[in-house]
């Protein structure tokens, strides 16, 4: 298996675990359960381990904040995925959330996930007690990502992204906080956990923000040239929306995820072998198919 298989196993059995001893009530259970444990790549986890790796921890111990990232994550995704927002089919090669178990039990189960990811993001801290940063240092850095000038404003602005002007500027907006935003907690709170300094964490920051951008254009380059079953979810949904595809055309919006990608590596040139494997993911970003 390489680096990034046997990180991706430690959180999905994390995740699974989890998912066997959820105490909701009945109705609840069967959506949260599908929500952690539905098939994903798990990128935001893999960055918080990653990062958290290069810096001297190990991965078992930030497998609580690598599950809080992708439950953030999966919880963004099922509202995402609502009637009134992109009104999904499909998700990861399942039907979405909201239509295996209604509308009701979805939004039920996002504000579950996401309240619950703050709660394995003070147990991480707790756990590792790093001396630089408090539990409020952390819990500040991912409640930033979610909240209204992060994930929720990016994904205001999108929805209804139609009277908004065709620029760089407006689609940098939306993206660095709809994609980027959680990327950058998920960098930062591996850096935290493993008790680097100030200018580390923010070497980081600027590393996972050029990788979400880049994340996001290739994201824009595969819903026009990807089929639903290579990527397990909606095609054409962004037909109506600002994307990089229609700001620069699909070559062009390669183009810019690849000078993204170059920046992302030039932020960390100066840290050590450890770091490899975020280089790698670097290039997994670039240039992924699904």
């Amino acid at each position: 298996m390489t680096y990034f298989d046997q990180r991706r196993a430690l959180i999905d059995a994390h995740l699974a675990e989890l998912a066997a001893n959820v105490p909701a009530p009945g109705p609840l259970l069967a959506p949260i359960r599908d929500a952690l444990v539905s098939p994903g790549k798990r990128v935001r986890g893999l960055l918080a381990i990653a990062v958290g790796e290069a810096l001297g921890s190990r991965a078992d111990k930030l497998l609580d904040a690598a599950a809080a990232m992708e439950m953030i994550h999966a919880s963004s995704l099922i509202l995402d995925d609502l009637p009134a927002m992109d009104d999904a089919v499909m998700r990861r090669g399942r039907p979405a959330l909201h239509r295996a178990h209604g509308e009701d039990l979805a939004i039920l189960a996002s504000v579950a996930l996401l309240n619950h990811a703050y709660g394995l993001v003070s147990r991480n801290h707790a756990a590792l007690s790093p001396r630089r940063w408090s539990a409020a240092d952390a819990m500040q850095r991912v409640v930033e990502a979610v909240g209204w000038d992060g994930t929720i404003a990016g994904e205001a602005v999108d929805l209804h992204s139609e009277q908004s002007p065709l620029d760089f500027d407006t689609l940098e907006f939306i993206h660095s906080r709809k994609t980027g935003a959680l990327f950058v907690a998920a960098a930062a709170l591996g850096a935290m956990l493993a008790n680097a300094d100030v200018s580390t964490v923010r070497r980081i920051e600027i590393y996972a923000k050029n990788l979400g951008l880049a994340f996001q254009i290739t994201d824009d380059v595969l819903d026009v040239t990807g089929t639903a079953e290579q990527l397990g979810k909606d095609v054409g949904k962004d037909e109506e929306k600002l994307t990089f595809v229609k700001l620069a055309g699909v070559e062009g919006a390669r183009q810019l995820a690849g000078e993204l990608v170059e920046t992302s590596l030039a932020a960390i040139a100066s840290m050590r072998a450890a770091a490899d494997p975020l280089r790698e993911l670097a290039v997994m970003v670039r240039d992924r198919t699904r």
